[in-house]
């Protein structure tokens, strides 16, 4: 992505934020919006995100940008340079560390989509987005998405459709095919489960990962896709970095060790979660809190592979699909202010454009950040949970297409690797 500052867009940007966006409340206390980005996108969502929270409790709002980024910021009305003179009253950051304690609110503001953010209330006490948020997720997701599962089914179908673009396999038959292609290029029995572990840090969840290793090393029965480089302890272990397709290693994979959130399950491939993730409490994985889960989850899905089954239940494939739906969908504000995370090198222009001439007064993000600050919640949400009248039928949910009806003149490629029965998420209603 080209350099925002070089070019007339981002001149008209600074005098569109000026013109209409520069005055900021002058309260006695603020909120720090921290943005340590190169990318445009990164620094508004945060800057935007932080001057509506600044509305609400009528704060200054200070920003600790990099240098290039100091004007866009002030013409936003923050204050910067230094530390603030008050405490904060809020941090909103495009970067926060799940491990650092705070005592007091934290919105992190994240990046793709329209707009999507989580956020900490240590109401109670010091706490981390590591202790706190993914149960006070997975309380949200058993309160508000579960319950409504066959309301939100149509939607949640339409956004794993989406969401497997990169996976084009469309029958069982094609992924055997793929999987003993695959098994037969690395040199791997096909008779053996394939067990692939990825989305790892280094320094990170370290005893969790050398466990995985160790169990690699000492098991005879998988064959085993590491997408860190390792050693190869026994000849059926592989470091395929950069190696596989996504064809390949979803066909390839009949269980994985993630270390971070993923959605496997959703397309059939049961998970053992064995890092830390937002949505670990939402029931779609196998969690694995020490060595020893690790251990006991591996043995059960290498068992059940000798039969010809799947740990993978029903349910927790339907939990991964309304969890990436809520992900991707339900908490992904669609707001006039901020141009979509693809407009890419466009972004500066549009930005432009919507500051000029969007007033903030309607617009879902202003009244998305004050329902998620006052209620509590630990994320952004596109509409209203809460209300009664019903929300997924007035926004229309109900009359999205099921997903059967979507790829009606193609075989399902939401079918389960594992010759399950059909889920009840992917049959057409007649």
């Amino acid at each position: 992505m080209r350099r925002v500052g070089d070019g007339e867009h981002f001149d008209r940007l600074l005098a569109a934020a000026r013109t209409y966006w520069g005055e900021s409340p002058s309260g006695e206390s603020c909120v720090v919006a921290e943005a340590f980005d190169q990318d445009i996108r990164v620094v508004v969502r945060t800057l935007m995100v932080a001057k509506a929270v600044c509305e609400l409790l009528s704060a200054r709002l200070f920003a600790l940008v990099e240098p290039e980024w100091r004007r866009l910021a002030e013409v936003f009305g923050a204050e910067g340079d230094g530390r603030p003179r008050v405490p904060p009253a809020a941090l909103v950051t495009s970067r926060a560390d799940p491990y650092v304690t705070r005592d007091i609110p934290v919105v992190h503001v994240h990046g793709t989509g329209s707009l999507k953010a989580y956020a900490i209330f240590p109401d109670q006490g010091p706490c981390s987005f590591r202790e706190e948020l993914p149960a006070r997720v997975g309380a949200f997701f058993e309160r508000h998405v579960w319950p409504f599962r066959d309301t939100i089914r149509p939607g949640a179908e339409r956004t794993a459709w989406r969401a497997k673009s990169g996976y084009q396999v469309r029958t069982e038959t094609e992924r055997r095919q793929l999987r003993d292609y695959g098994c037969a290029r690395l040199g791997l029995d096909p008779r053996r489960p394939t067990i692939a572990v990825l989305g790892h840090t280094p320094g990170e969840d370290t005893d969790l990962f050398r466990s995985t290793v160790d169990y690699a090393s000492s098991d005879p029965s998988a064959n085993w896709l590491f997408l860190d480089p390792v050693g190869y302890p026994h000849s059926r272990v592989r470091c395929v970095t950069g190696a596989l397709s996504t064809n390949l290693l979803w066909s390839m994979a009949d269980v994985c060790v993630t270390f971070s959130d993923s959605d496997l399950p959703a397309f059939g491939i049961p998970v053992v979660q064995a890092g830390w993730s937002v949505g670990s409490a939402c029931g779609a994985t196998y969690v694995a809190r020490d060595a020893s889960d690790i251990r006991l989850w591996l043995d059960e899905a290498i068992a059940k592979h000798e039969k010809g089954e799947s740990i993978l239940e029903q349910e927790q494939r339907d939990r991964a699909r309304l969890w990436l739906w809520l992900r991707r969908c339900g908490a992904d504000v669609p707001t006039q202010l901020l141009p979509h995370w693809e407009y890419g090198v466009d972004y500066p222009r549009a930005l432009a454009v919507n500051l000029w001439h969007v007033e903030r007064d309607g617009d879902p993000l202003y009244s998305a950040v004050a329902r998620m600050w006052t209620r509590r919640e630990p994320m952004l949400t596109r509409f209203d949970f809460h209300d009664p009248a019903g929300p997924f039928i007035r926004n229309g949910f109900d009359r999205f297409p099921r997903f059967g009806d979507v790829v009606r003149h193609e075989e399902d490629p939401m079918s389960s690797f594992h010759d399950q029965e059909e889920s009840s998420f992917t049959r057409s209603t007649p």
